[in-house]
């Protein structure tokens, strides 16, 4: 069946092309239907590899191309067949143009970056730029197998953006407006023996980019697979498949199917079923006579109940095979096609958010499609996502925004992750006030027109557990409308609309970006009966995700907070050389003229990076997100309570793993346990009492946990979740004495000197056997390089900035000097020479060689509102480059981001310490650090330890460098390190979208004192 989507215009919109209207959502297109890719045997649909089929024919690869930035000037009778392309260049299908040498790659978030100057147009919907639209015209030619001939032949395109006219054979197909969802067109009476021609124009911008105003890069082109398919005359053209469970004890499945059999039949015929287990048992088969010879058939199947059936949620994907065949009066199967099922309920139950029952918290992200080819993404790259998402304990997607690639949802089915998918529709950059598009019912029908879509293509994948409306476009008359015909044909999954907050129109109450304490406040009201999902938080741009923890004390307390997804998945940066050579990734405004619309590097704010490597702040998720976790309940006859976290997993699926390690590296003790806890038990596990003979201070007992048997993804030694607990140990240790016994380093007071610089008060000296340690003096430090997110804090940069705490300069009012001790007092002035508060050095020269630096700081609280960190900071050589250090590790922690980092002695150098995200800023962190040196390749150097656990990073770039470059090639080293030590540090919050640092991990604005001793090694 055909639909034609092209409604009434006014007289005036008549007058201007399709690609100008907002009715204009499509021409002769194929009604919305689910992927019914014909097979060419029934073995061939368990494996889901419809690209092998024989009745499958890819149009991917080099097409002939040409581009022009006016449609007035484009190739109006390109699609004709005689029309010479030979001169022609190649591009490639699919891609997006701009990541092929073609026009501007432009990033906005909220705006239209049409509406802009740059194009001498201001937004007006529906119209968008003429002059300025460029086109691009693709051509290429194509074969249709000889075992096609007499059968029905399908033309789709996948995704092609932003608007396009098609022709087969230079006869004119139809169009289409909408670029995440497939359109098809049946051409098979416009195919022809030996080769076929088939063209698209496709214009950048048109009144569907109204409706695509989403947070990523603007790109135009076809980025999805083009290719055709072939049926019999008679031709299965729609299914929907009903897989739930009982709602009583949620053991029993039920099934139902309702199949619609469309084109001309000679005889009846017959569609049969068959539903097999993943050993390929027949679980139920049944068949049903299609007695119309009329061109449309509804055929529906008794529902059947299914006993104890293997359940699919996340934890355990378990799928069934649908196999879906047509066959004639003769009994001869004409076409087979099919996909994977699974059982499984998503309701909203009592308030709460279930799945099969049972109350789940989401542990979620958002995931944009995005690669070196812009909006193209690969079935490896795909593969790689859902990898990592495995291994690190996320359980939830939000297809943000747009629906995806279909791969996506097989391997979402397959490897079990929960899919929030979300129709094609943020109309942003009208706002969500009265211009909003939502409120506009002329764009009613293209509001429709991708939320059936979206449904219709999706509908019977198990992974799919919510549907979400749209992102970020307002409320009003056309997402009530909606959301209604959603809830009129979807009875077994919830819908959510962030823009409804409270309104009707949303199941789920899923606000972005809100605080903790706005979370307790709606969860503790009275009259609610949604869950608070948050379908963004924690934005993970740059140096981010401070705060995780405080989230899920609240999700893991409060049953009606449910948990969220992080923003975003990947870092949407492309990798250019620059004119020296040196790589570095792009952002918004790196293209094009200098005025170019931009929003800078807002687009790279990934829990990995865009070639997907992890950040640092990954480690936090997978460390939060993790569903077994533990608490020390008895430190001496070592016991531990272990709380179950998974919905539907027991324990005994996994094996504990624990040893008790000293400061100084020594396991004491070590051993694994299995023990049996159902989901969402605790179970309490005696490891009992330990002795340590090694005289360290402190000893940690580490708790880890591996899966028994390996899962896809997840092998048996991989980590998927751990725990520490600090262990007092002996009383008497000292760090001297454990560090000694590690180095045999010999410390004396004749060996080590120090001096203090006459006009700052600075340690501008230490020596140990005259070699000097120091490349620049130790002064205070109240300054970071700021991070993506200081740059946004109310707290952070700006008032660092207006203070001057970067252009801290130390003037000497007193020095007081003695033999083997210097007392300083000076005054901190900043760029203006404003006086931003006083400091005090004791410098002490200890009888083992060491050097204490005591240090009270004094801010003057009318300059100064906010710090960065307190500590000291100072520079040495490169040579010193091996570093070895107690506390967290082995990747960057901070004071709000540091549950991930375990506290252990870790070897490394400034270089494998140092994090390059995409705009250079504060990175290299190291908390609740007991000690740490720095040495040459000849164990020369000096340790570093206070009278607290104390935070430090050891850098190739200066503070200066880092704050000033804003790409990474940008980045020289001086041969010199950087060195902080910190008495405290800012946590790093998420305030690029959300919370700032919160109270309880910003740096105290008054008096403070802290210390540190300097050991200088030989």
């Amino acid at each position: 069946m055909l639909i034609v989507s092209l409604f009434a215009f006014p007289v005036m919109a008549q007058q201007l092309p399709e690609w100008q209207s907002q009715y204009a959502i499509g021409l002769n297109k194929l009604a919305p239907h689910t992927y019914v890719w014909p097979y060419g045997s029934a073995a061939e649909v368990k494996s889901g590899h419809y690209e092998q089929s024989p009745y499958y024919h890819s149009l991917n690869g080099p097409w002939k191309f040409h581009w022009v930035k006016n449609p007035d000037n484009r190739p109006k009778e390109f699609y004709k067949p005689t029309f010479y392309t030979g001169g022609w260049a190649d591009i490639n299908v699919p891609g997006n143009w701009e990541r092929q040498g073609y026009g501007t790659a432009i990033y906005v978030n909220e705006t239209y970056e049409f509406d802009d100057k740059l194009f001498n147009f201001k937004k007006n919907p529906p119209l968008v730029p003429h002059k300025e639209n460029e086109v691009g015209s693709y051509r290429r030619t194509f074969t249709v197998p000889a075992s096609w001939k007499d059968r029905r032949v399908v033309l789709c395109c996948e995704g092609v953006i932003s608007f396009y006219y098609v022709w087969v054979n230079g006869i004119f197909i139809g169009y289409n407006q909408g670029s995440k969802t497939a359109a098809e067109w049946d051409i098979t009476d416009k195919l022809q023996e030996g080769d076929n021609t088939i063209a698209l124009e496709v214009y950048r911008w048109s009144a569907g980019a109204y409706l695509e105003c989403q947070d990523m890069w603007r790109l135009s082109g076809i980025e999805r697979d083009v290719y055709l398919y072939s049926t019999p005359k008679q031709y299965i053209a729609d299914y929907k498949v009903t897989s739930a469970l009982d709602k009583k004890a949620y053991k029993e499945g039920i099934f139902g199917l309702d199949v619609t059999v469309e084109g001309p039949s000679t005889g009846v015929s017959t569609i049969a079923y068959t539903l097999q287990d993943t050993a390929g048992k027949t679980v139920w088969q049944d068949a049903v006579q299609v007695k119309s010879r009329g061109l449309s058939n509804l055929i529906t199947f008794t529902e059947k109940t299914i006993p104890n059936v293997k359940a699919w949620s996340a934890e355990h994907p378990n799928l069934y095979t649908l196999l879906l065949e047509l066959k004639d009066a003769t009994g001869k199967v004409t076409e087979v096609t099919g996909t994977e099922i699974g059982f499984r309920t998503s309701e909203i139950k009592e308030g709460r958010f279930c799945i099969n029952g049972v109350p789940v918290l989401v542990k979620g992200t958002n995931r944009h499609e995005h690669s070196q080819l812009g909006r193209t993404v690969s079935k490896e790259l795909m593969e790689e996502d859902i990898k990592l998402m495995k291994q690190h304990n996320i359980n939830t997607v939000r297809n943000a925004h747009y629906p995806t690639h279909p791969y996506w949802y097989q391997l979402c089915n397959r490897y079990g992750l929960y899919v929030i998918d979300e129709a094609n529709i943020e109309s942003h950059g009208m706002g969500y006030g009265p211009a909003s598009l939502a409120k506009d019912s002329t764009w009613l029908p293209a509001h429709m027109d991708r939320t059936q879509r979206m449904y219709e293509r999706s509908k019977n994948h198990p992974a799919i557990v919510i549907w979400s409306l749209g992102n970020e476009a307002g409320n009003g008359i056309n997402f009530e409308r909606t959301y209604d015909w959603m809830k009129s044909v979807e009875k077994s999954r919830p819908v959510q609309y962030e823009r409804a907050e409270e309104n009707y129109n949303t199941d789920i109450y899923c606000r972005m970006y809100r605080s903790v304490d706005e979370i307790k406040a709606y969860v503790a009201k009275k009259d609610i009966y949604r869950p608070f999902i948050l379908c963004e938080y924690v934005h993970a741009m740059g140096n981010s995700v401070g705060g995780l923890k405080e989230y899920w004390d609240v999700f893991e307390r409060e049953p009606m907070a449910q948990g969220g997804c992080v923003w975003d998945w990947v870092d949407q940066s492309f990798r250019e050389i620059d004119a020296n050579g040196k790589w570095y990734w792009t952002y918004g405004g790196d293209y094009g003229p200098k005025d170019v619309p931009s929003f800078g590097n807002f687009c790279c704010n990934g829990l990995v990076s865009a070639d997907r490597i992890p950040h640092p702040h990954l480690l936090e998720v997978k460390k939060v997100y993790q569903n077994i976790k533990s608490t020390l309940i008895d430190p001496k006859n070592l016991t531990i309570r272990v709380k179950n976290w998974f919905d539907f997993s027991d324990l005994n699926e996994y094996i504990l793993h624990w040893n008790v390690t000293t400061d100084e590296g020594v396991v004491c003790a070590q051993g694994t346990k299995e023990i049996s806890c159902a989901p969402h038990a605790t179970a309490d596990v005696v490891l009992g009492a330990i002795k340590c003979a090694s005289a360290g201070r402190e000893a940690f007992l580490n708790i880890s946990w591996t899966r028994k048997e390996a899962t896809p993804f997840i092998a048996t030694n991989w980590e998927v979740a751990y725990d520490q607990f600090v262990l007092p140990g002996s009383k008497k240790a000292t760090a001297y004495q454990r560090e000694r016994r590690a180095t045999k380093t010999t410390r004396a007071v004749d060996k080590t000197t120090f001096a203090v610089d006459k006009t700052t008060g600075a340690l501008n000296s230490l020596c140990i056997n005259g070699q000097e340690l120091l490349a620049s003096p130790i002064v205070l430090s109240l300054f970071r390089p700021a991070t993506d997110n200081d740059n946004r804090d109310r707290n952070g940069a700006r008032l660092w900035r207006q203070a001057g705490l970067g252009q801290l300069t130390q003037k000497l009012v007193t020095l007081k000097e003695r033999k083997t001790s210097a007392t300083a007092l000076v005054e901190l002035r900043n760029g203006k020479d404003q006086k931003v508060g006083e400091a005090t050095f004791t410098y002490t020269l200890q009888r083992d060689g060491a050097l204490n630096v005591q240090t009270a700081f004094a801010p003057d609280t009318a300059v100064v509102k906010s710090l960065a960190r307190l500590g000291l900071t100072f520079e040495m050589n490169e040579t010193y480059s091996d570093v070895t250090y107690l506390g967290r590790g082995a990747h960057e922690t901070h004071a709000d981001r540091k549950q991930s980092g375990k506290i252990a002695i870790y070897k490394s150098t400034p270089e494998r310490m140092f994090h390059y995200y995409v705009t250079p800023q504060a990175t290299g962190n190291r908390t609740d650090v007991r000690w740490m040196k720095m040495t040459n390749e000849a164990g020369i150097g000096c340790q570093f330890e206070s009278n607290k656990p104390f935070q430090f990073s050891a850098l190739p770039f200066s503070d200066a460098v880092l704050e000033r470059a804003k790409h990474i090639n940008e980045l020289e080293t001086e041969g010199k390190i950087t060195v902080h030590l910190d008495a405290e540090q800012a946590g790093v919050g998420t305030a690029t979208c959300g919370p700032g640092v919160l109270p309880q991990y910003r740096v105290a604005v008054g008096e403070q004192r802290f210390e540190f001793t300097l050991y200088p090694l030989n």
